[in-house]
Parts: C-alpha cells; sequence; structure tokens
C-alpha cells in the first residue's frame, strides 16, 4: 500500500489526504491542491503545529492571502461579537422587563396604601 500525503488548496487552506498520484482538486475553489506534508509527519503534528504550517506555505505561496485571512477572521469575529452581544441584549431587556414590573407592582401598592390611609384618616375625623 502507498503512503498518504497531505495536500492543501492554496486559496481557501483546505487540506485533503490522498495517495500519490495526479494532485486533488479542492471542493471548495475547484483548484489544483498543492502538496503539503507525508500523512505521517502531519499526523505527528497537534492542532496548532498544522495550523501554522498551512498558514506559513498558503503565505510564502501568495504573501497577499494574510491580507485576506485577517479580513476574513476579522469579520468573522464581528459576527461571533454579534451574536453573543444580541442574547447578552435579549438578557437585559428581560431583566429589565422584571424590574419595570416590579417598580409598577411597587407603584401600585404605594397607591392603594395612601387610598386606604386616606379612607382611614377621613373615618377617624368623621363624626364622634
Amino acid at each position: 500500500m502507498k503512503d498518504l500525503y497531505v495536500y492543501y488548496c492554496p486559496a481557501c487552506g483546505r487540506y485533503s489526504y490522498c495517495q500519490p498520484k495526479e494532485a486533488p482538486v479542492c471542493p471548495v475553489c475547484d483548484m489544483s491542491m498543492t502538496f503539503l506534508i507525508k500523512y505521517t509527519s502531519f499526523c505527528s503534528l497537534n492542532r496548532e503545529q498544522r495550523d501554522k504550517l498551512l498558514v506559513h506555505k498558503i503565505i510564502a505561496r501568495d504573501p497577499s492571502a494574510s491580507g485576506r485571512f485577517l479580513a476574513f477572521m476579522r469579520s468573522s469575529a464581528s459576527g461571533e461579537a454579534a451574536t453573543l452581544m444580541d442574547s447578552h441584549i435579549r438578557q437585559l431587556e428581560s431583566e429589565n422587563k422584571k424590574l419595570n414590573d416590579t417598580i409598577e407592582w411597587m407603584h401600585q401598592t404605594i397607591w392603594e396604601l395612601l387610598a386606604k390611609n386616606r379612607e382611614l384618616e377621613s373615618r377617624l375625623k368623621g363624626p364622634l
């Protein structure tokens, strides 16, 4: 059985495991993938090392790729931040509604107690 090799897409960074033959085609970019490393060596790397190797290869081939990576990361980060903020905003709105309901109940209770107090005062001042 032949060894496996790891190929990567220089455009999007997707990688694939293949036996040596003609380079595979990226299913996303429809581009020819480029040899990266032998599969056995690739498996000995942890995720961070794999990512670094892949990024270094892509940037070495196309230095402008770093700008595209940064733009993508910024857009992804802002999207994640917006999602987190949406849930946080919903939570704050819910808490705010509870607090407003409590304040409304307290005002209503105060007005009812004032009305009862006035009624008791008028009874006491009435005919003795």
